[in-house]
This record gives structure tokens, sequence and C-alpha cells, in this order.
């Protein structure tokens, strides 16, 4: 019988590679491979301007923490990230297994005080006291997970991790039971953990993940273009995902960029974030997402070897404006997947119609403004209301000294607009929010939204001075 852990019970399987001798070896670079994901802190914050590497690339992650890395060579690679904070070395680092057609791979590393890591190590061995090799020992924390892999003698060593955790560690091998524990780790200290793994055999497919959703962003002046401060997106995103309540920081965020050639008009990106309940299995291995134009789509777009991944972020440059995707959500098991691709029932299809990118137009960039500014943007097909948002200073992500980042001037509640919001086809509105100081620099955005906030486009950031 199929064993199911709690809801919220962070589980952690990782199977064998999904070539037999795959792990261990390094492959060729394919120019279509991409390696993306994220950096974070323990709180799950995103950590801009982390430099990420990986064997033949690197990159620097963006406002958003998010990065990608292009032509990754095939085989089990170390990635790790580091940035420097307050003066102070930050660092973390994981294992990812690049497989090849594969295009894109997501990882989450979560980066903290190099003063203070933690570590794990042991031996994984099978039911006769056999050392396992290349099985998968899975660390997952509060927002990110790491991973390491067994060598020829069994032994495993999980380095760089956040102190002050609890973490679920789970060992896992195609063919075997899984074995896992839980464990809290204080700084500097080094410890040992191992595991036994039993013969395990298959249990069928998984079921569906249950209650999907969706939701498209076209953002015109996205995070992608540099690593500067525009904490305005993310404030955005958790904004319009509770209102339709959607996790505010999924775990396991992952995300595709599968081709470099942009079809979405130029300086803007589409996004189509799919969210669905968190249920754990002692056989999940991860998710296949299949992504179509028709309303039963075909084709794997990623696949996704976490188990505890509750979102996909679809990040694809091929998504294009004004068509409609249609998604369903896969579970894979660690014998049938590994062994013959076997994909687990779709659940409920959803499907994001991403709308055109939007720009201001008045006041223009800089204008010195006499008066209450009139706000006018471009009409974007498919809108049926227009948001104007307006921040006293520049709109960064929060810091230490200023958690909630920078709030809104106008509305002063998102959540309750007022005349800052008007119905298509209106494409301008008059400020009337609190006094605007003279001589003092003003941001704003306007976000266009589809019935029922689906699908939302979001400007890029303006400024005006107050005469």
């Amino acid at each position: 019988m199929r064993s199911e852990r709690a809801i919220g019970v962070l589980c952690a399987i990782w199977a064998a590679s999904l070539l037999t001798g795959l792990s261990g070896c390094g492959g060729g670079a394919d120019p279509n491979t991409s390696l993306t994901g994220v950096v974070t802190d323990v709180d799950g914050k995103p950590v801009a301007g982390a430099r990420v590497t990986v064997a033949g690339g690197a990159a620097t992650s963006l406002s958003n923490g998010t990065f990608v890395i292009h032509g990754v060579a095939t085989g089990l690679k170390t990635v790790g990230a580091t940035i420097s904070i307050q003066g102070r070395n930050w660092s973390g680092e994981t294992v990812v297994d690049i497989v090849p057609e594969e295009k894109n791979r997501s990882v989450n590393i979560m980066v903290s005080d190099n003063r203070f890591h933690a570590s794990l190590s042991g031996t994984v061995i099978d039911p006769g006291g056999y050392a396992l090799e290349g099985a998968k020992v899975f660390v997952g924390g509060p927002w990110g997970s790491t991973m390491a892999v067994t060598d020829s003698a069994g032994y495993y060593e999980v380095r760089k991790l956040t102190p002050g955790v609890t973490y679920t560690v789970s060992c896992s091998l195609a063919g075997y039971v899984n074995d896992e524990r839980t464990v809290s780790l204080s700084a500097n200290e080094n410890r040992s953990l191992s595991f036994a793994l039993g013969d395990g055999s298959y249990q069928g497919t998984i079921p569906a993940p249950q209650n999907p959703a969706a939701q498209a962003w076209t953002i015109a002046d996205t995070v992608t273009r540099a690593a500067s401060p525009k904490g305005y997106v993310e404030f955005l995103k958790r904004t319009y995902r509770a209102r339709r309540n959607l996790p505010l920081t999924p775990r396991a965020v992952s995300a595709t960029n599968a081709a470099r050639t942009r079809v979405t008009p130029d300086g803007s990106v589409i996004e189509v974030d799919l969210f669905w309940d968190y249920r754990a299995w002692d056989d999940l291995f991860g998710y296949a997402i299949k992504r179509g134009q028709s309303s039963n789509p075909s084709a794997v777009t990623a696949v996704l070897r976490d188990p505890l991944a509750s979102a996909f972020f679809d990040a694809d440059d091929r998504l294009t404006p004004d068509v409609t995707y249609y998604y369903t959500i896969h579970c894979l098991d660690t014998i049938g997947f590994p062994a013959d691709g076997r994909v687990g029932p779709a659940g409920d299809t959803v499907s994001a119609t991403p709308l055109q990118p939007i720009a201001t137009t008045a006041p223009g960039q800089g204008d010195a403004v006499l008066g209450d500014p009139v706000f006018r943007w471009t009409p974007v097909f498919g809108a049926k209301t227009y948001q104007v948002v307006v921040w006293s200073r520049f709109p960064d992500l929060q810091n230490a000294n200023d958690p909630q980042g920078a709030l809104p001037l106008w509305p002063a509640d998102i959540n309750n607009p007022g005349a800052s919001k008007v119905t298509a086809p209106t494409t301008s509105l008059t400020y009337s929010g609190p006094y605007l100081q003279s001589g003092h620099t003003y941001y704003w955005v306007v976000i266009a939204a589809d019935n029922g906030e689906y699908s939302l486009s979001v400007s890029p950031i303006a400024k005006f001075v107050a005469r």
C-alpha cells in the first residue's frame, strides 16, 4: 500500500539518475540546457547580487534572487553562491543532476554567514550492510533545499548549512524504501547522520496534485535586466497572490528559461506562476509540468526533481502575449519514473493568457509636476482595470531596518484602491492622495488586470518631481 505522510511535513526523496551511469560523470555542454534557480536567506528573502557558479558557467542573482546559467554540461554538478553582506562573507551550495535533453533544471541555494556554517555527513547502506553509491541525501529547510550524493564508499557530506534550523533529511535511491530523519544544527556543528535503505518496489503512480491555480505576469521592465533593486515587482506579486489566496512565498520555487530567442515584445518578460496543494508521499520524486495551447497538453515542459515543491514559475522566453497556455501538473515516483519515464495522472487543467506589456506616458520620466499629476498610460487589450500605485521613495525590497520595504503612499491600502483604480478603457486618472511635498521625487507604476486578476501586466517604474 502506498504510504502518505501528513500535509506540511517536509519530505525529501531523490531518485537515481534518469540515465544509467550518469551519476558522477560529466557530459558535454548543451547550449540549450539552462540551470535556473533562486538564491535566498534562511527567511526566504531573495538575495540579489550573489555570484552563482557551476563548472563551466557563472551568473549573478537578480533583485528577486533568480539566476540562469546557459550551456551547463550534463552530470552531477556542485552549484555554489557567494556574496558579501555588511562586510561578512555569506555562501551556500548544493549538488544538481543535469540530465541530457532536459532543457532546464531549477535549484534553490540558501546562503548564510560563513562564520557559523554547520555540516552533515555519514554513510548510506543497503539491507545487507553494503555501501550504496549514488544515493541522494536531501536536506529540506524552511525555504530551500540542499542535496548531496554518496560516493563509491556510500559516503556523503552536506556543507554550508545554516544553523538554528530544523531540517528534514531524507535519503533515497531508486528501488529502495526511503529513510528519513529530523535534525537541528547548532553553529559550527559537524553532525554525523547515516542511513539504511530497505528494499522497495513500485507502488503505482502517485495521484495528481490538488487545487492547481495559475497567474500570469507581464513585466515590461523586468528584474532580469539588472541586479538593481526592484522590489516593487515582488511586492505587487505578493499583493495579487494574496487576493486570490495563493501562497505569498511558495516553497521550492522553480523556473524555466528554455530558449534565448525572444518573441515577447522587446524589453518585457512573461511569467506564468503555477501553484498546487503540497502533499507528501514516501516515493515522491518530484513533478512533471505539461504545457500546451490546447486544453489537453501532452508535452512535458519541465521536470522538477524536488518533492518539496508547491509552485512552478514558467518564465520561458517563448511565452507570448494574448496566447492562452494550458497546464497540467503530474507527480513522479522514485521507482516508475526513473525506470521507464512513468508519469502520474493529470490534475485539473489550468490556463493563463498573458497580457501585452503596458507603459507609462505621463508624467514623463523625471518631469517636474505642478499640482496633482495626471497619470496616463498605454491601453492593454484584454485589461478590465488599471491600478496606479505611488511611492514616496524608491520601492526597494525589505531590509533589516525596513522589514516591510517601501509601502505605497497612494493608495495607502492597495486592497482598498479608491480613486487610484479605474476600469477600462480609461487610460488616465488624476492623483488624489496625500499632499505632495515640493522638490520631492515620487515613483509610480500602473498595473493592468483582467477579470479575476488571473493575468496582470506591470509598467516600468516611473518618477516625477513635485513642484
